[in-house]
């Protein structure tokens, strides 16, 4: 129980400097995945409770993290969970417009599922727009 409580710790520490650093509340959190309340996501940041396994995707498609590493992580398969963090991305996040904070704001608050069908949806307007743009 004791390499459990650690695990525990381990990822709830990591769950709660990513929300942070993702700038969303335990609330949109919580809406995200689907819960009722708050007290799963607290819990779980607390290292009180462990991420369910069955949820590890879910969690890393709301944190922004790769899916595979974390349920590595999550599962204690892998000591740490390591970002790299792609300078030209976070220079262009500091560069959002207001109708791009509205929109992130937006997918963050669907739930994990809906949010995999909008970057689908985004990928799919992506290539119209790029055979669009071929065509002129």
């Amino acid at each position: 129980m004791k390499d459990k409580a650690a695990l525990w710790r381990r990822v709830g520490a990591f769950v709660k400097e990513r929300r942070i650093q993702l700038g969303l509340s335990q609330n949109e959190v919580r809406h995200a995945l689907g819960y009722q309340n708050a007290s799963p996501v607290s819990t779980i940041e607390l290292g009180n409770e462990g991420l369910p396994t069955k949820r590890a995707y879910a969690w890393a498609d709301v944190l922004e993290v790769p899916r595979d590493a974390f349920f590595k992580f999550v599962t204690g398969l892998s000591e740490t969970m390591e970002l790299v963090e792609d300078s030209r991305k976070s220079k262009a996040s500091a560069r959002l417009s207001p109708a791009e904070e509205e929109l992130l704001a937006s997918y963050r608050r669907l739930p994990a599922k809906l949010q995999r069908r909008l970057r689908e949806h985004a990928g799919e307007l992506e290539i119209l727009a790029n055979a669009a743009r071929r065509a002129r």
